[in-house]
């Protein structure tokens, strides 16, 4: 009767860990599979091991709220008003201008970043929606 080896002992060490970026790839540039080739069979976890505590919550993240003061959170609206009227008049006026193809994406562009600055301005996001309403005003200039 022939008997079977015993199976070797697993490693009891852990690989150290590799640094950020400093994956391993293959020669297609892919990151290489940590799955076990076909036919191997994956080691089981280290019983020794312990697993994170399911019971624990998770810290809470505290929001971030604007560092803005009021008299600046009133200049941003007052500036985002007066670029917001001025947006307004040069859409109307470029509103039955014919413009080229390329012109007409801009012009479709510009009334995109408008949308997007009221909708930022009606949420409260006023640093933001100054920026945008900036961008459309620019794609604006471009067109006169």
């Amino acid at each position: 009767m022939i008997e079977e080896p015993a199976p070797p002992p697993e490693p009891q060490e852990t690989p150290p860990p590799q640094p950020p970026g400093s994956s391993k790839t293959t020669a297609g540039g892919r990151r290489a599979s940590s799955r076990p080739a076909h036919g191997e069979t994956p080691s089981e976890p280290d019983e020794t091991s312990t697993p994170a505590n399911p019971e624990t919550p998770p810290a809470e993240v505290p929001a971030i709220k604007p560092s803005e003061s009021s008299a600046q959170a009133d200049e941003l609206k007052r500036q985002f008003q007066k670029l917001a009227d001025e947006i307004n008049q040069r859409l109307a006026r470029l509103n039955g201008a014919q413009l080229s193809a390329n012109d007409q994406r801009t012009l479709e562009d510009a009334r995109t970043f408008f949308a997007q600055a009221t909708r930022a301005m009606a949420s409260g996001d006023l640093p933001r929606a100054l920026n945008l309403a900036r961008k459309a005003s620019l794609l604006l200039a471009a067109l006169e």
